[in-house]
Parts: C-alpha cells; structure tokens; sequence
C-alpha cells in the first residue's frame, strides 16, 4: 500500500452510508500508513435573491450546523493515533472538492458513490469529475 499523508475524505451529511464507508477505508488506510484525515463537506451555494427572507445569521448559523455534523462523525472515528481535522467550504462539490485536495495537499481523496441516475449519466457525477480530474489518487467507496 503507497504510504500516503494526507488523506482527504468527503463527507455528505445527508448520506451517512457513504460517509461511514468512506471513513472506513480511511481509518484502516490511516492506520498501515499514519496518514492524517481532513474530513471535508461542501455546503451548496445560496442565491443573493433569498437574502430579504432570511435571517442575518443564516450563513453563520449553517457553518456551524456542518461543522457540528463533522464534529460528530469525527467522535465516529473513535481514537486515532494520526491528527483529523474538519473543512467546510461552500461552491459546487467537484470544485469544491478539488481544490481542497489542492490547496490542503492531500495525496488521497476518498469519495463515496451514490447510484448513476438518468441525470448523472448524461450530466456527470460529483465522484467521476474528482475522479477524471483529481491530480492525485482517487478511492471511491461502495
């Protein structure tokens, strides 16, 4: 197994089965390697025209909701000997996602994969763009 560093791991709060696979492979990849974990979950983008009907600390108050819910699958991972660390960004996942990758310098990105709908076969999914345009290794967990 290569010994990676930095393993980063995408974390969908509403798909908690893809999210404990991926946290598996994760921990035992962590485990043979002492890898360090960035658990990192993208919250999607609100358009400015909702800005009058919301309250003034709507942004505040969702960072800290996806925070929480990585704090909570952080206390999942049980005792590690190896650093985890959470990252919330806002944008488009893939992007999103890539550029974490880059920025944070992980050499592993784990990500989960949902059932192809009609939509994703046409369009593309968020786990075959990382996957096509990742500059590091990809493991997708099924």
């Amino acid at each position: 197994m290569p010994g990676f560093t930095h393993i980063l791991v995408t974390v969908d709060i509403e798909d908690p089965t893809n999210t404990e696979r991926e946290l598996k492979r994760a921990r035992e990849i962590a485990e043979a390697s002492g890898a360090r974990i960035t658990l990192v979950n993208v919250r999607t983008p609100r358009s400015s025209r909702y800005n009058a009907y919301l309250p003034k600390s709507f942004d505040a108050d969702e960072q800290a909701f996806h925070e929480g819910e990585l704090a909570k699958w952080i206390g999942k991972l049980g005792t590690t000997t190896w650093p985890v660390s959470t990252k919330v960004r806002v944008g488009g996942v893939a992007g999103e996602i890539l550029a974490e990758a880059r920025e944070s310098e992980a050499d592993l990105i784990i990500v989960g994969s949902h059932q192809p709908s009609a939509m994703s076969r046409l369009l593309g999914s968020n786990a075959e763009r990382i996957v096509r345009e990742a500059r590091v290794s990809v493991l997708v967990a099924r």
